[in-house]
């Protein structure tokens, strides 16, 4: 990747910020270094012919304070400009996930926690140290040619048949270390996702007396040989550019020293020269030995731009009332990145008002994407939902999901009491309606003042689901929604409360789309809508 992102430049006010305050700075740097050295060789010259120097050391160490400030002003503005880089992406990317206009697959957790985490903890590297450091390596180099060309035109000619190729063995050794870096910060991602999946199965594993030392260790010792490797190539890449600038600095110095001893040249701008010829490529030494601290923090960077570049609904028309209006399914293809078949496939297939459809499926069939495209999360790669001849990409899917209320195969709860968390559904609704909502749910012997945590280890699956299921119900009979979408609603629930969810169910003046396997479920609905991968690969073979 570049070595600044120009999607970072588009979105980051605060980077283009420390990009126009690091052109102003590294001007100020280099007009400093040049007078600096200018003075000091012109004080060393006056005292070899014994004239009298005057206020000039004085003018130099004002220089060299100076200098020292606008590089203490770099620093600190840098500084504060990478973390304010890092809370305008954290905000941003928080932001975007729980944008209701959002489309396509949430990313996975664990890898948001990385991206966060360490990822925007190695900004400072790059935005704090790395990208004002490539503004000074693109502005003081080519200001210190043009000074050694005016008091010597041949070292400026090997300044600058060398310099460039220094530039060019930093860009062949950032191409050999991002392949080191990229290794290592996936590495680091596997770390994350290991982890995270082993928190999410502990109960499961701990049953089955399964031990994930082992599994840690190898993925921790995974990280931590791709990092010494970085760190190697790191200290060589550093140590061979550091020979190849001081070799040409010699040059300089040998044909200049050859020169003032021959009377060619005279001594004020021979160590003038001598002195800007290093300052040529100090810069660009410390861009090659920051690039390996900037590496992980760009590749951060390119993550976080990748999980924010993602299409959005445009969509503005009301939504129809799904009380009267047909939802039609017409010609529904849905491809995923990664999968060589469509997601799922859908030739035609129309669900009516009030109805109760059933869908079945093999696993991978569509199941889940076709409720994901019912509640407006995804948009089909070719064919449409349309709901009373209107195509779903164009309402407005805050105003759709207002009809929709949603039962998840592992439902979300919040920290607080099973009253609070029913009571989302709705939130004018009165004690009396969440006690109704649990009894149709088949839930009334769970207590309204019962305290369960976020997590929910202190449920039952089945406990869960008739919450969600009593939530939906509230959401039903005390607000707008017109179509309830679940997806194993009863699975976990005795026969007793299986039934009694069903009987609610049928009950509803409203649209039900429920995923299921169990007969029960199927037998109760109006219909089976069922979905077939075979037929899914044929339809998508005839498509293309």
């Amino acid at each position: 990747m570049p070595p600044l992102d120009p999607r970072l430049v588009r979105r980051s006010r605060g980077v283009r910020r420390l990009l126009a305050t690091s052109v102003a700075l590294g001007v100020g740097t280099a007009a400093t270094v040049v007078g600096v050295a200018y003075l000091v060789a012109d004080v060393v010259d006056r005292r070899f012919d014994a004239e009298p120097v005057a206020a000039v050391p004085l003018a130099i160490l004002a220089g060299l304070a100076l200098r020292a400030a606008i590089a203490w002003v770099h620093t600190a503005v840098a500084a504060r400009a990478a973390a304010t880089v890092k809370a305008e992406l954290r905000h941003e990317v928080v932001d975007d996930l729980m944008d209701p206009r959002r489309l396509g697959p949430r990313p996975s957790s664990a890898g948001v926690v990385t991206l966060l985490g360490p990822g925007l903890d190695a900004f400072d590297g790059y935005v704090g140290r790395f990208l004002p450091q490539v503004v000074l390596s693109a502005l003081v180099p080519p200001t210190m040619v043009v000074a050694i060309a005016v008091a010597d035109p041949l070292s400026a000619v090997v300044v600058g048949v060398t310099l460039p190729m220094t530039v060019v063995f930093v860009v062949l050794v950032g191409l050999v270390t991002k392949d080191r870096i990229d290794r290592r910060w996936q590495a680091l991602e596997r770390v994350g996702r290991h982890f995270a999946d082993v928190l999410d199965g502990l109960t499961v594993l701990k049953v089955f007396g399964r031990r994930q030392e082992e599994g840690l260790r190898q993925v921790g010792d995974r990280h931590r040989r791709e990092s010494g490797r970085a760190l190697r190539l790191a200290f060589l890449s550093s140590f061979v550019l550091d020979l190849f600038s001081t070799l040409a600095v010699a040059l300089v110095a040998v044909s200049v020293g050859l020169r003032v001893v021959e009377g060619h040249l005279a001594l004020a701008p021979a160590l003038f020269v001598l002195l800007l010829a290093p300052e040529a490529f100090a810069p660009i030494k410390r861009l090659g030995s920051l690039f390996h601290d900037s590496t992980e923090g760009a590749e951060a960077t390119s993550g976080l731009l990748a999980l924010l570049e993602h299409d959005r609904h445009t969509g503005t028309l009301p939504a129809p009332d799904l009380g009267s209006a047909d939802i039609v399914l017409d010609g529904l293809v849905v491809r995923h990145g990664g999968r060589s078949s469509a997601s799922l496939a859908l030739s035609h297939h129309r669900i009516r008002p009030g109805e109760f459809v059933a869908v079945t499926g093999e696993s991978g069939s569509g199941k889940s994407t076709l409720l994901s495209l019912l509640m407006a999360f995804e948009r089909p790669t070719s064919g449409h939902v349309l709901v009373d001849d209107v195509d779903l990409a164009a309402i407005d899917p805050v105003a759709w999901r207002e009809q929709v209320a949603w039962v998840p195969q592992v439902p979300g709860l919040v920290e607080g009491t099973i009253e609070e968390n029913v009571r989302l559904g709705d939130r004018g609704s009165s004690r009396a309606d969440v006690v109704a909502a649990l009894r149709s749910a088949g839930a009334d012997d769970l207590g309204l003042d019962r305290v369960v945590s976020e997590s929910g280890d202190d449920v039952s699956a089945g406990e869960r689901r008739r919450i969600a299921i009593a939530r939906a119900v509230l959401r039903i009979r005390r607000g707008d929604a017109r179509l309830l979408l679940l997806d194993e609603p009863t699975a976990g629930l005795d026969g007793v409360r299986e039934a009694a969810v069903l009987a609610t169910l049928r009950g509803l003046a409203v649209t039900v789309v429920v995923v299921a396997h169990r007969p029960e479920t199927i037998g109760a609905a109006d219909r089976e809508l069922r979905l077939d991968r075979q037929v899914a690969s044929e339809l998508e073979e005839a498509r293309a």
